[in-house]
């Protein structure tokens, strides 16, 4: 691994969604490659969770890269001055997916844009943890156009709720939906509505948790967190007619905000299948 090439890089991105705060900010991303001796890397996107780069990201940029399959990742907190979503109080540090998903196309677009021998950008793969998965499902639904067309895209223990008219793109990806039997924190009943609605693949781990990608957690309490897979939004949904609700203290109508106990639990073997699918994919 004495090969490795790192290129920290910038792009320009919104504080929010425009309904939100459109304040122009800069967020910082992070390409690894492999072997700076080489050429035509396959790359994959890695979008980090409600808790920001971790063990995670660390773990998929090593695990590809002994294949020799580069990362890109993006930083969207730093600039943004927070650490991590405040699940318990979501309205105090909401970020966007669409917006996240929208730097993270500004990045790949950056490495068209810039001569980067390196790596082979007709082959790609993303992979989203959580809040990262809802901002890479929102990659594929408004920049997916952008990408080569047999783009996989993995959607680690997202959200995904509502669904929204834009999903419905799914059809024309590859996309595979991984997610634990026992998860709390998000639903894999919706998981399982996202997959039916764009004919994509299913795969449900059973005495799996929220987080089975993160190395470092065994069990683990989070506390109270605020969910919306409550909420009996209709399919399709569009997010503007969910906000207008939110700002009247409600999820959707008459149904109120809701609070679940979350645990988190990393899974060895369920993370190796992904990685495997990835690599699959890639090489």
């Amino acid at each position: 691994m004495h090969n490795i090439k790192r290129v920290i890089f910038s792009v320009d991105s919104k504080k929010n969604n425009p309904l939100i705060d459109d304040t122009p900010i800069q967020v910082g991303c992070e390409l690894v490659i492999p072997d700076k001796y080489k050429v035509n890397h396959p790359l994959c996107i890695v979008s980090h969770g409600s808790g920001g780069l971790g063990s995670d990201t660390d773990l998929f940029v090593n695990s590809l890269a002994r294949y020799g399959i580069a990362t890109l990742y993006v930083d969207s907190f730093t600039g943004r001055d927070i650490d991590n979503l405040a699940w318990s109080d979501i309205l105090s540090s909401y970020v966007s997916p669409k917006m996240r998903a929208y730097e993270t196309y500004q990045a790949y677009k950056y490495l068209q844009e810039h001569n980067f021998p390196h790596l082979n950008l007709d082959k790609v793969a993303c992979i989203g943890f959580s809040w990262g998965a809802d901002s890479i499902a929102n990659l594929m639904a408004h920049w997916g156009d952008e990408l080569p067309n047999d783009t996989f895209y993995a959607l680690a223990y997202g959200n995904l709720w509502p669904f929204e008219e834009q999903f419905y793109k799914g059809k024309e990806h590859d996309i595979t939906l991984y997610h634990g039997a026992d998860d709390t924190w998000t639903s894999p009943d919706k998981g399982k509505i996202f997959a039916q609605e764009t004919d994509s693949e299913f795969v449900e781990f059973w005495g799996c948790y929220h987080g089975f990608c993160k190395p470092g957690y065994d069990n683990h309490s989070v506390g109270e967190v605020i969910v919306n897979h409550n909420a009996p939004f209709p399919i399709p949904t569009e997010l503007p007619e969910v906000y207008k609700w939110i700002k009247q203290g409600k999820i959707w109508e008459d149904t109120d905000f809701k609070k679940v106990d979350a645990v988190m639990s990393y899974d060895d073997l369920a993370t190796q299948r992904i990685v495997s699918d990835i690599i699959a994919r890639l090489t």
